[in-house]
Parts: C-alpha cells; structure tokens; sequence
C-alpha cells in the first residue's frame, strides 16, 4: 500500500483575490511561505521518499520547505483555465459559458482551456505510475485546489459529486492510502 500526502500549495495574493490561476505562474505570499513552514514541522512524522509538485513556483516554493528529493511533474497542474486565467469570477465576461461549465465541467472547458475528463485523464496516468514506482512507500503531491480535490473525491470517498464541494485550503493536506488495485 502507497501512502499519499496530498497537499495544497501555500496562499497567493491571486487565491486572496480569488483568481482562477492554474498556469498562470505566481509566488506564494507570506501567508503562505508561513504555511509551508508549519507543514514541515505537520509532516515530520512521515518518511517521504519522494515529494512530487506541479512545474509552479507556488508548489515548488511549498515542496522545498518538506525535503529534498523533489520532482517536479506536469500532470500535477492545476486545471487549465484557457482564456479565464487570472481572471475573478466577477471578470468573466461569458456568463453563459461559466455558468455551463459550472455545470458540466467534465465535457465543458474554458475556451481555450482544460476539461475535468483531461485533468481526471493525467492525474490517473500519475497514480497509476506512482503505486508501481512506490509501493509501500509515503510520497508527497504538493500541488492545487483542482487536482487534489478530484483525487480526493475519486479516490478517498468514492464520489467525484463531491469533487465541487471537497475544500482543501492553501496549505492544506490530506492522506491517500492506495494500492494498484483501487485504481480499477
């Protein structure tokens, strides 16, 4: 059995704004180098023999603060915005196609952007590699609220429903214990 710490980047000044922010680059605030800081001293007790962070300096920042064997993978990314990226939900001009996604966000994406199906699509190539590189062994996935949150929901309770209304805030973490079979 794989034990997984999930954890949620540290706070930006774009999540205080509540700024849809999956590839746009930004550095976490000092709210947030503090929460990377308490998940250390959180996470002692676990042996992480590998801390895996999407290609952002947000995670990055977040993953140094846990150890050193670090490795940075794109399919840990934060769900593709498109043309919403840094953008409030109050700056979204295209009522209709927000509200849609809303409501479909498995076959609907953002223009330009990333469906729930793509994000599920990369995530699981992820996992299903990590139970084979790492059984019986803890790795961390420092990576984002959309990710994390869809493994949670697929992954811990069984109902991606609940992947809407899952929080994982900044600096959060949870823990996944898996084995390859409970990928089928």
């Amino acid at each position: 059995m794989t034990t997984l710490l999930l954890i949620r980047h540290g706070e930006t000044d774009a999540n205080v704004q509540r700024r849809y922010i999956g590839h746009t680059d930004v550095p976490l605030n000092e709210t947030g180098r503090q929460q990377a800081v308490r998940l250390r001293q959180t996470l002692a007790e676990h042996d992480i023999a590998t801390i895996y962070h999407s290609p952002y300096q947000r995670t990055r920042d977040t993953a140094k603060h846990l150890g050193i064997n670090l490795q940075a993978d794109p399919r840990l990314s934060e769900l593709h915005f498109g043309a919403w990226e840094a953008q409030t939900y109050d700056e979204i001009a295209d009522r209709a196609h927000l509200f849609a996604w809303y409501d479909d966000p498995w076959h609907l994406a953002p223009p330009g952007g990333e469906t729930l199906q793509q994000l599920d699509s990369r995530l699981t190539d992820w996992l299903h590699e990590m139970l084979i590189v790492h059984p019986k062994q803890t790795i961390a996935a420092v990576s984002h609220g959309g990710p994390l949150r869809w493994l949670l929901a697929k992954y811990g309770h069984r109902d991606t429903a609940m992947f809407q209304t899952l929080q994982l805030p900044p600096g959060g973490h949870a823990i996944l214990m898996l084995t390859e079979g409970d990928l089928r």
